[in-house]
């Protein structure tokens, strides 16, 4: 799977992703937003939000890097959801679309509205 596709499945199928992947991702976004120290008060207020997690499972998904964890998560809908996942793809040159449901292509400029 391409990266391209890896991106394209996390931001337009994130619904199909799994709620501990969905932690993670969330937790690796705002812990690098907001460089939250180990005690700090945007940290507590955080992870009483939601938005970051101290759980050492969910924690564990990163053991091989937040790229392999994306990656993991975009297989898992595919495998999960194989009918819910549509690559929108250029008729002409076969590039995948900005979105599922963009009607020109953004490399050959083929149009199919």
């Amino acid at each position: 799977m391409t990266a391209e596709e890896v991106d394209y499945i996390i931001w337009y199928f994130s619904d199909l992703i799994n709620s501990r992947e969905m932690i993670a991702l969330s937790h690796y976004n705002f812990s690098d937003e907001y460089k939250t120290g180990p005690d700090s008060k945007a940290r507590r207020w955080l992870i009483k939000k939601g938005k970051i997690t101290d759980d050492p499972e969910i924690l564990k998904l990163f053991d091989n890097g937040y790229e392999q964890l994306r990656l993991s998560a975009a297989e898992n809908v595919l495998k999960n959801h194989p009918g819910k996942v549509f690559f929108n793809c250029c008729k002409i040159c076969g590039k995948l679309a900005r979105t599922p449901r963009a009607k020109q292509c953004r490399f050959c400029g083929h149009d199919w509205h």
